[in-house]
């Protein structure tokens, strides 16, 4: 019979792995990237609803975004925050763009990566309100380029890069130093002077206005594309809501309009979710996915439980089976020889079985093997183990004996049971008799000499049943005188 193997199932379009009926294992390959992992109903709909409040809080900070708000350090703590969600985010981007080999991912994780580096330059070089504001305008101009080259290269389904080369991490994260540098340098050196960005506290100008609405227009077009193109992935849905937040960040900066306006902090809470979005989303499914293989673990623990006790019994009677009286006999023997006893093997045959399956059939004969393993093993006592070799023999292994007068009373117990007749529906009552062939321990040193000899023994005890005056025959010696009635 071929053991039940854990198998891979075809069940709504993904392959998913079953082992003996139990649940699937709800992971798939696919499922441990962003980038080609295909997206639950259930996070489809909560991006529908993130983008839902978005728009809500946008319209509510709406009639109060020029109102003045005292200064306060929850923008630097954010920033921080930003920082460290960006960067991380960028990382595992690349890493996941480099195994995938995927363009769109690069793209992406290369402007997060930036972004991030960009937000640190901010925290790490104190300056003026006019530079912060040329570094968060550089934020955006890297962020919402990269969002857009994600949003193309996916909707185009993302051309698989044919050289490693192309999607090297080490140099992307090279050229994301070394412009950190180059801007860190900057800021130190001032070799050149930027326009002016701000006029007292107006950051409201016609040429920011420009720019802004650029930026805007290349958020809402990858925006867009992402919302509706039909080929979705968990990553994609995800970017469409942080494309929604940074979209509502440039018109409540707009309309803000002064430093310090509720419309800037607004904006800011909105850039926040923007740069943690897909971090918490990464470290959402990181923490699903662990979940999920420590289940399935767990199921392959209890699924290997349940084969090893398949291989070690006999599927008609239940008792152990050939492999299992290997182990058996192995342990047995240890035992025997650290504590100088004896161990008995017997093989016990039924008499004039076949003669019953030709008479009352097979499922009659099955029957009888059922009850008389199940009967043996009901008078076992601590030290004896019974099996199943196959057929109409079984095993019986008795520990800790101290002679042949242990021996023989294991054997009229088992003489006084099987006085028994037995009833079964497909037959009439019925006596059963059995031969039995007995080696021991320390007399044959091995499971495989016990095993030969005992098998002898057995066809001694079988050769003349008409004249036996007891059943059983122990190899190498005499009949012992045990009191037994003869076997028929």
């Amino acid at each position: 019979m071929r053991a039940p193997i854990a198998r891979v199932v075809r069940l709504r379009g993904k392959p998913r792995m079953s082992a003996f009926g139990a649940e699937y294992l709800n992971l798939t390959l696919g499922d441990l990237n962003l980038l080609r992992a295909s997206p639950s109903d259930t996070e489809i709909r909560a991006s529908y609803i993130v983008m839902a409040v978005l728009f809500v809080g946008c319209l509510i900070a709406l009639p109060f975004a020029t109102e003045q708000w005292p200064a306060s350090h929850v923008l630097d703590a954010g920033a921080g925050v930003a920082c460290f969600a960006e960067t991380t985010t960028g990382l595992l981007l690349l890493i996941q763009a480099r195994l995938l080999r995927r363009y769109s991912g690069f793209a992406l994780g290369l402007g997060y990566l930036l972004g991030g580096l960009i937000v640190l330059v901010t925290i790490l070089v104190p300056e003026n309100v006019s530079t912060n504001l040329w570094l968060f305008r550089l934020w955006h101009g890297v962020f919402v380029t990269g969002v857009l080259a994600y949003a193309v290269l996916h909707v185009n389904h993302d051309v698989r890069a044919r050289r490693m080369g192309l999607v090297r991490m080490g140099p992307a994260v090279g050229g994301a130093l070394l412009f950190t540098g180059l801007l860190v340098l900057y800021l130190f050196l001032r070799p050149f002077s930027l326009p002016v960005i701000i006029h007292g506290r107006d950051y409201t100008t016609a040429p920011n206005l420009f720019i802004n609405g650029i930026q805007f227009t290349i958020i809402a077009l990858a925006w867009w594309m992402l919302l509706t193109t039909p080929r979705k992935t968990v990553l994609s849905v995800w970017m469409t809501v942080v494309a929604f937040a940074v979209a509502i960040d440039i018109i409540l900066f707009v309309l803000g309009g002064k430093l310090q306006s509720a419309g800037l902090y607004v904006s800011k809470l909105n850039n926040l979710v923007a740069a943690t979005l897909i971090f918490g989303v990464i470290f959402h499914r990181y923490i699903r996915i662990q979940a999920t293989l420590y289940r399935h673990r767990i199921g392959l623990l209890r699924a290997n439980r349940r084969l090893m006790r398949m291989a070690l019994k006999d599927g008609l009677t239940g008792l152990p089976n050939r492999m299992a009286l290997d182990q058996c006999l192995d342990e047995a023997l240890a035992r025997a020889a650290r504590t100088m006893t004896q161990v008995a093997v017997c093989v016990i045959d039924l008499d004039d079985f076949k003669k019953i399956n030709d008479q009352y059939g097979h499922e009659a004969g099955d029957g009888l093997l059922r009850a008389f393993g199940k009967r043996v093993a009901g008078i076992l006592r601590k030290g004896e183990k019974f099996a199943r070799l196959g057929g109409d023999e079984f095993v019986l292994v008795l520990e800790s004996l101290q002679g042949t007068g242990d021996l023989a009373a294991v054997m009229m117990r088992m003489t006084h049971i099987l006085s028994e007749p037995f009833v079964l529906p497909q037959m009439p009552l019925f006596c059963l008799h059995v031969s039995v062939g007995v080696a021991l321990y320390p007399d044959c040193a091995s499971a495989s000499d016990l095993m030969r000899a005992a098998d002898q023994a057995l066809y001694r005890a079988k050769a003349d049943k008409a004249r036996r005056t007891q059943n059983w025959v122990v190899c190498g010696s005499g009949d012992l005188a045990a009191g037994m009635r003869p076997g028929g």
